[in-house]
């Protein structure tokens, strides 16, 4: 683990790194421009620290996925005490534990990287957070009665990450400038329409 002045270097690689690739790109930011804002004059700092733009963006993206699957895990464990375990209220704890990022600036940096990754028309659903996989996992449980399409199922799921997603980093921007939009509304229309993408795609294709 890197102590001191390492740290230091390391942090201010991450948080110089996390503001470029939300406002310009994360493959059109340059590891010289990251390394500039981050005040650091050794050339070769990102190589060392994280292995390249890859390892860099990973470390970004892990350094809040680890609050933020604490907290779902906490809800997680609360539902399963509560023998309500249904696929709004699983969605719910994805959903309000991402419009949290809201808070703050770098949360809503990372709101913006993770619409770049997960919500381009390419899209991965590889989802780097343990307590999301768990979650999506319980979600098929749920709906594994029904009989479905793989491709219809599957371009399902991607609208339902790009929804999300999308709608949270603008509404970043939203508050940037002042909404009269309640965030709850934001947040309780996300959680209603995505639960209703998935259900009624089990329910068309069981019925037909």
């Amino acid at each position: 683990m890197a102590t001191g002045a390492q740290g230091d270097t390391r942090e201010a690689l991450l948080d110089a790194a996390e503001e470029l690739f939300a406002a310009e790109g994360i493959e059109k930011v340059t590891l010289a421009a990251i390394t500039r804002l981050a005040d650091q004059h050794n050339g070769g700092a990102i190589h060392y620290y994280f292995g390249g733009r890859d390892g860099l963006l990973a470390a970004i993206l892990d350094r809040h996925e680890a609050s933020l699957d604490k907290a779902r895990m906490d809800a997680l464990i609360e539902l399963r005490r509560s023998g309500s375990v249904t696929v709004e209220a699983l969605l719910r704890i994805v959903i309000e534990s991402l419009a949290g990022r809201l808070d703050s600036a770098t949360g809503r940096s990372f709101l913006a990287i993770q619409r770049q990754r997960l919500g381009g028309p390419a899209g991965s659903r590889n989802f780097r957070s343990t307590t999301t996989r768990l979650i999506a996992a319980e979600i098929e449980a749920l709906l594994s009665d029904y009989r479905f399409d793989e491709h219809e199922t599957e371009e399902r799921r991607r609208l339902v990450t790009q929804l999300v997603i999308h709608r949270l980093a603008d509404r970043s921007r939203e508050e940037s400038v002042g909404t009269a939009t309640p965030r709850t509304l934001v947040i309780e229309t996300l959680v209603s329409v995505a639960t209703s993408i998935l259900v009624n795609a089990g329910r068309t294709t069981a019925s037909t």
